[in-house]
């Protein structure tokens, strides 16, 4: 699965505000969690996929770098 950009991760952000919040008898905390569940996707979305670059250090004390893509758990 690619990563999604950060202007697609934007707008994923607005929708989960903008889904509530012009209903008239919306629960504010059932609102809030579906708001919060909609970002937690997004930012999956976001992170899942998308290549990194770690660096650290090796077990003889020498720098290593590696590069990979981040799976979901």
């Amino acid at each position: 699965m690619a990563a999604i950009t950060e202007a697609q991760l934007a707008t994923l952000i607005k929708e989960a505000f903008d889904f509530d919040s012009d209903k008239d008898g919306v629960n504010p905390a059932e609102a809030r969690e579906r708001q919060a569940n909609k970002i937690a996707a997004a930012i999956r979305q976001f992170v899942v996929g998308r290549e990194t670059v770690v660096t650290g250090t090796s077990a003889t004390g020498g720098a290593v770098t590696g590069t990979g893509t981040i799976k979901a758990n």
